[in-house]
């Protein structure tokens, strides 16, 4: 069995590692951390002039680091890091690893509870069009400002 989760940062994406990892173990499963920076091209013009290899080695750092952490956690663990249009790339990617199911952490909004809205566009495509099963991963995000990690 085959996890992918999505990962966008040790901070967004604890909670939804952890997680995986709990199901990974129990299940003996496989999981594929991702990372899918966007394409400065597609973002626009701003983005393009900006644009360096810095977040790309940033995101390698990380996932490095992840994979290590879930391997010394005796799961077998890889990642991939992918440049695109996110969800598109998200579903690509669990197709090219067979995945049996995706991992994906959503926020809860202040105020209006959990959702699935146009407030979360990746997610929402990928609850309408990814072909596997889905696991979201609520976070609130105040978790991030009062302990600096999310849990």
């Amino acid at each position: 069995m085959k996890f992918l989760v999505a990962f966008s940062s040790p901070k967004r994406s604890g909670k939804t590692v952890e997680i995986a990892a709990a199901y990974a173990k129990a299940m003996s499963a496989e999981m594929i951390i991702l990372r899918v920076i966007p394409d400065p091209r597609e973002v626009g013009i701003v983005a393009q002039l900006i644009a360096s290899d810095r977040p790309a080695e940033k995101a390698k750092s990380q996932l490095s680091k992840v994979v290590d952490e879930l391997t010394e956690q005796g799961i077998k663990a890889t990642s991939d890091l992918r440049i695109g249009q996110v969800a598109r790339t998200i579903m690509t990617a669990a197709a090219e690893h067979n995945a049996d199911m995706l991992f994906v952490g959503t926020v809860k909004h202040t105020g209006s509870g959990f959702s699935v809205t146009p407030r979360d566009p990746i997610v929402s495509y990928l609850v309408e069009n990814c072909p596997i099963s889905i696991c979201l991963v609520k976070r609130d995000p105040d978790e991030e400002t009062a302990t600096g990690t999310a849990t």
